[in-house]
């Protein structure tokens, strides 16, 4: 079995969603900067560890030495020292089809820009939403008469391919 870390946000819709489709993974930490993080509401939840400190964090990884990290909404850049240390085990859900719309708000200035729809799951590099994908999925803004709608869409993506992609990566 392995193991796995997410780094989540203040909704934490993904990092529950990975919690239930735990087959040949077990999450062995949650890691989120956001005290005020919906998630904290649930009662079964694996170890989290609340922290703006990089290298509080960088140290947990150290000892937990995770097969895979999972950034999954986590809204700050992770920096050089860890990315460097755990390469090649960390895995980055962007909404947007990369190169185009890195960053933040990626999912509503590729909406509005009716381009690069959908959702890369992607290897972490040192350069922002960059390194090697490993899935895109398109979804067409003209079938949306709002961003609310579309972004619906694109969580429902979220939820049904990271964890396909968590569950390749750990087979």
């Amino acid at each position: 079995m392995k193991k796995i870390v997410v780094f989540f946000g203040k909704g934490g819709s993904n990092f529950l969603n990975i919690l239930k489709h735990q087959t040949n993974y077990q999450v062995i930490l949650g890691i989120t900067n956001r005290a005020d993080s919906e998630v904290l509401k649930e009662k079964k939840l694996p170890p989290l560890l609340i922290s703006k400190d990089h290298k509080e964090i960088y140290e947990k990884l150290k000892e937990l030495n995770p097969d895979l990290i999972v950034l999954a909404g986590y809204m700050r850049i992770v920096p050089e020292f860890i990315i460097n240390e755990f390469k090649g085990k960390i895995i980055n859900l962007h909404p947007s089809i990369l190169p185009d719309f890195k960053g933040l708000n990626a999912d509503k200035l590729s909406f509005e820009a009716k381009k690069s729809c959908g959702i890369t799951i992607h290897y972490a590099d040192i350069e922002l939403d960059s390194g090697d994908i490993i899935l895109q999925y398109h979804i067409n803004p003209d079938k949306f008469n709002t961003f609310e709608e579309y972004h619906k869409e694109l969580k429902k993506a979220e939820h049904k391919f990271l964890p396909a992609v968590i569950e390749m990566l750990c087979g």
